[in-house]
């Protein structure tokens, strides 16, 4: 008889052994779709931030197209961009004109993600260049991080 009882003990850590490797292989597959789903909207997040940012440099390109046509131009440029998978992203370029130097700033929003740009050129106009198109150098263009 001392066999048996010692046969039913051992199955019953058996059991207890494989309700724990059971318990721990699904938190461990729980803990992976979880960062699974992070990862996919860390990367939704980087796609949003870098789609505001071509619209905010779409909105730049507005501006030195405003500035070729007037080497005077100044305010507001406004528009959209329409992006590959139907969605469309807004920018807005101010445009500071001291004339030569022109600074603009942009910013493009898409998703609740802001980018804002800031770019310094030099216009050449009337009396070197009487007639549009007028050219216009830039001289930096860099990201502004911040408010």
């Amino acid at each position: 008889m001392q066999g048996f009882e010692t046969y039913k003990s051992r199955r019953g850590v058996a059991l207890v052994l494989v309700i724990f490797a059971i318990a721990f292989g699904s938190v461990l597959a729980v803990g992976m779709l979880a960062e699974s789903a992070t990862d996919l909207q860390i990367l939704r997040n980087h796609t949003s931030g870098l789609r505001a940012l071509y619209a905010a440099d779409a909105g730049v390109s507005g501006a030195l197209a405003a500035l070729r046509t007037n080497y005077l131009a100044f305010g507001t440029v406004v528009g959209t961009v329409s992006l590959p998978d139907g969605t469309s992203a807004a920018y807005s370029a101010a445009i500071s004109n001291a004339n030569p130097i022109v600074t603009i700033t942009s910013t493009g929003t898409l998703d609740g993600f802001t980018r804002k740009v800031q770019v310094k050129a030099v216009v050449a106009g009337s009396p070197t260049v009487p007639l549009p198109p007028y050219p216009v150098r830039v001289i930096s263009w860099q990201e502004v991080v911040g408010p």
